[in-house]
């Protein structure tokens, strides 16, 4: 018998699991959930205190224009004003959750209770991520392959090169993005990367170059590569733009960061997914005959882009 997917809706009762089943079950979500939250890694976290709204916000100094002309003597120079950016965001709850049979769960040959368990939070591992990466890659600094100068412009031969790449660090360094500092130690922009991407920029000589002869012991989780001080990351919820280019044809999306890019508002720690697992019988007159179980999770957490010139997306085509 199938289960029966529907999107999250509140459930009510008491959970009927007694304590070391619900932590079983929220380790054996945890186990699929960790691998998935690839786009979240990079944005600055910021805690809101339970019990203190849904809101907080950023708030940015624009540089100042730098001071080249002598003071006199005796003389107190007219001063600047600051230049105060203030962003917003606002916290939201997403979930999922599904229903299996009882009797399923008494007569069936799999562990169904675990492995929806498991299933859910392999969702809310890709659900937060792609959010995530959804709202970063919507940015308005933006850079396209070999000279192009739209998306709906790129051919299939204008795939990523290591002279792309350089202008997209030259634009960073030009704007004075910091480096940021990553989860495994040291600092460097970052480049997300879709696998199709990766596949060409792998191929190419200064790629080589630089990861294959060189030494490769400093890699962290999840880095693939380096190339011009730009640690890159293979992600396989890449950004892609359907059909969006020259003659119908996918454009990819490389996403390079710099410090302070992105921002994601938690509040409490309800970033982190719940698990809820509701027994049979937990619904009351709803489930007059104990005959359904429930699996779901369910978290709070929100991202807004804070520096526009932290986060450029590099538009490509690409093999497939």
């Amino acid at each position: 018998m199938p289960t029966q997917v529907q999107s999250y809706n509140a459930t009510t009762g008491t959970n009927a699991l007694t304590a070391e089943q619900a932590e079983f079950y929220q380790d054996a979500m945890l186990e699929r959930l960790t691998p998935e939250l690839v786009w979240t890694e990079y944005g600055e976290k910021k805690a809101i205190p339970k019990n203190k709204g849904a809101s907080t916000s950023w708030r940015r100094l624009n540089n100042l224009a730098v001071s080249t002309t002598a003071l006199t003597e005796g003389v107190t120079p007219d001063g600047v004003n600051l230049d105060i950016v203030k962003i917003n965001a606002t916290v939201k709850e997403y979930g999922n959750w599904t229903k299996t049979s009882e009797f399923l769960n008494l007569t069936g040959l799999d562990p169904i209770m675990t492995e929806a368990a498991e299933l859910m939070g392999e969702n809310a591992g890709q659900s937060i991520n792609v959010i995530t990466r959804d709202i970063v890659a919507a940015g308005t600094n933006v850079l396209y392959a070999n000279g192009r100068t739209s998306r709906a412009t790129i051919t299939a031969t204008d795939k990523i090169t290591a002279i792309d790449i350089i202008k997209a660090r030259r634009a960073m360094r030009r704007a004075k993005v910091k480096p940021l500092t990553l989860p495994g130690g040291g600092k460097g922009y970052v480049a997300i990367v879709h696998t199709d991407v990766i596949a060409d920029l792998m191929q190419t000589d200064e790629w080589k170059k630089a990861n294959v002869e060189n030494n490769t012991q400093g890699f962290k989780d999840g880095v693939i590569g380096k190339l011009y001080g730009i640690w890159f990351i293979d992600a396989d919820e890449g950004v892609v733009f359907p059909a969006a280019g020259a003659g119908g044809i996918d454009v990819y999306g490389t996403i390079f960061l710099g410090k302070g890019g992105y921002g994601l508002p938690d509040i409490g720690g309800s970033m982190k997914p719940d698990i809820i697992v509701h027994g049979a019988g937990s619904a009351g007159t709803a489930d007059p005959l104990n005959q359904f179980n429930t699996i779901a999770w369910k978290c709070a957490f929100t991202v807004v882009r804070l520096q526009e010139l932290a986060i450029l997306r590099y538009e490509s085509a690409a093999s497939v």
